[in-house]
C-alpha cells in the first residue's frame, strides 16, 4: 500500500488517466487510516473556522507536516497514518500526531472533539476551505455543500489486485450496516434529535456518486465505468465517487467509508480491525473460491435497504440476511461474525483490539450516550464536555489505555468459534441454502 500522505510528481494527463486506473498491487493487507475532526471554540463549544490557523502551525511541526490536511470546511482537520502493518501501529501513528494537533490547537484558542455530526451547530456559517479542488465541489453542490459538514472514519486496506478489490467489495457489502451501527455517532442535527443513530449517513445520501457501490463482477467493468464517468466530466478520479467502499488503484487498497467518527479513540482502533479482518477473511475466500469474485447483484440491492435500518436503529435494527427475506437482530448478527473472525485478528495481532466491540448490554454507541447525556443534562455542553474530555483523556495518558479498555469492554473472542481460515463462508455469501 501507497503512503495515503505521498506527494507524486507532476505527470501529463494522459500519464494521470492511465495510473488512475493501474492498480498498484499491495501483497500485504496493510492499514491506512484517515480520521475527521472537530475544531471547536472551547468557549461556545461550537464549530470554528481555525483549520486555516492550524494548518499554517503544521507546517513548521515535522510531527505534523506530513499527516494532516486540510478538509471540505475550515471548521474540520484530518489526521491520517502513514502505511500500517496492523492495528498496534495505527496506534502507535496516530497518537503522537493527535496529541500534538490538539496542543498546537489549543495554543492558538481551538480544541478538537470526535463525533459524526455536531449537534447544535448551523452548518450554513461555515466557510469552505480555500483550495482548487474544494471551490470546484462548492460550485458543483451549491447550497448543499452545507449537509457535508459531517465527520467520518475512513480506513484503507491493501489488496493485491484490482479483480480482488471487487470481489471483496461485492463479499463485504452486506456488512456495511454492521460497521455503520457500530460506529453511529450523529444523533443530532442543528440542535434537534433525528430520530437516526447516523445522521451523517443519511445527509451523505443525498450526494452525487455517493452511497452503496454499485455492482461490478470484475475490475474490467469498474474501470469502464470509471472511463465514461470520467470522459462524461462527471468525476475527474477516484476521489470523487464517494462510494461506502470504493477502489483506489493508486494506492493499492481499498476504502471504507461508511463509519461516522466515533465516540472515542478505542472504538476506532477496534473498528479498524474489524475491517482489516473482514478483508482478509473475504480474500481467504475468494482465493477458495474464485468464483464468488463476481458477487450476487441481489446482495447490492439489500444492502441499501439494511444500510438505511442501520442508520435509523443502529444495532437495534432488524437486519435482512439473505434475499429470501430472512431477518434476525443486527446485534446478533454483529455478533456471531465477531466470533468467527476473533482468529484471523489474533493470527494477525489485532485480537485486543478486535475484542473491544461486544454487542452486551455494556457495549454504548456514540449515538446512544449522546441521547442519554443530553436527556440527563438537557444541555449541549455537556455533550461536548464529554467529546473533548474523552479525547483528552487518552491522549494525556499517552494512549496506554486504548487496548485494554477495548478487551475490558467485552471479550467476545470466546466460545466455539470457526478456524479463522474462512470466516465469512458459513455467513451469507454466495447463494447457499438461505436464499
Amino acid at each position: 500500500m501507497s503512503r495515503i500522505v505521498a506527494k507524486t510528481p507532476s505527470k501529463t494527463a494522459s500519464s494521470r488517466k492511465a495510473d488512475e486506473l493501474t492498480f498498484r498491487s499491495s501483497t500485504e493487507a496493510t492499514l491506512g487510516v484517515e480520521l475527521e475532526l472537530m475544531v471547536l471554540d472551547p468557549e461556545t463549544g461550537d464549530l470554528a473556522s481555525g483549520a486555516v490557523q492550524i494548518l499554517k502551525g503544521c507546517v513548521q511541526e515535522a510531527t505534523l507536516r506530513d499527516h494532516v490536511s486540510a478538509e471540505l470546511m475550515q471548521s474540520m482537520i484530518e489526521v491520517k497514518t502513514g502505511v500500517c502493518r496492523n492495528v498496534q501501529e495505527v496506534q502507535n501513528d496516530l497518537f503522537p500526531v493527535l496529541r500534538r494537533l490538539r496542543n498546537l490547537a489549543r495554543s492558538m484558542g481551538y480544541d478538537l472533539a470526535m463525533a459524526g455530526t455536531h449537534p447544535f451547530h448551523r452548518p450554513s456559517n461555515s466557510a469552505v476551505f480555500p483550495s482548487a479542488r474544494y471551490d470546484r465541489i462548492y460550485d458543483r453542490l451549491a447550497y448543499m455543500i452545507h449537509q457535508r459538514v459531517v465527520f467520518g472514519l475512513h480506513v484503507h486496506v491493501g489488496v493485491p489486485n484490482g479483480d480482488m478489490a471487487i470481489g471483496v467489495m461485492n463479499v463485504l457489502v452486506q456488512h456495511l450496516p454492521h460497521l455503520l451501527a457500530v460506529s453511529a455517532n450523529s444523533p443530532f442535527w442543528q440542535g434537534i434529535d433525528s430520530g437516526l443513530a447516523s445522521c451523517r449517513t443519511a445527509l451523505f445520501r443525498s450526494l452525487p456518486h455517493a452511497g452503496v457501490p454499485r455492482y461490478f463482477p470484475g475490475w474490467k467493468e469498474f474501470r469502464a465505468f470509471f472511463r465514461v464517468m470520467r470522459d462524461c466530466q462527471a468525476i475527474e478520479s477516484t476521489r470523487d465517487i464517494y462510494w461506502d467502499i470504493r477502489p483506489r488503484p493508486e494506492l493499492g487498497t481499498i476504502e471504507f467509508r461508511i463509519c461516522d467518527v466515533p465516540d472515542t479513540l478505542a472504538t476506532t482502533l477496534s473498528l479498524v480491525a474489524f475491517i482489516r479482518s473482514l478483508v482478509v477473511s473475504s480474500q481467504r475466500l475468494l482465493d477458495e473460491r474464485p468464483h464468488l469474485r463476481r458477487g450476487d447483484m441481489r446482495r447490492h440491492w439489500i444492502a441499501v435497504e439494511n444500510k438505511w435500518l442501520a442508520t435509523r436503529y443502529g444495532l437495534d435494527a432488524m437486519y435482512i440476511r439473505t434475499p429470501g427475506g430472512k431477518r434476525r437482530p443486527l446485534k446478533q448478527d454483529l455478533n456471531d461474525l465477531l466470533h468467527r473472525l476473533s482468529p484471523i485478528a489474533r493470527e494477525n495481532g489485532d485480537d485486543a483490539f478486535l475484542a473491544g466491540l461486544t454487542t452486551s448490554e455494556q457495549f454504548e454507541s456514540g449515538a446512544d450516550r449522546q441521547r442519554r447525556l443530553y436527556r440527563e443534562s438537557g444541555n449541549w455542553q455537556a455533550l461536548i464536555c464529554d467529546m473533548t474530555e474523552r479525547l483528552s483523556q487518552v491522549l494525556d495518558s499517552g494512549g496506554k489505555t486504548v487496548a485494554n479498555d477495548s478487551t475490558e469492554a467485552g471479550d467476545v473472542s470466546s466460545g466455539n468459534q470457526k478456524t479463522g481460515r474462512n470466516a465469512l463462508q458459513n455467513g451469507t455469501n454466495g447463494k447457499g441454502r438461505d436464499d
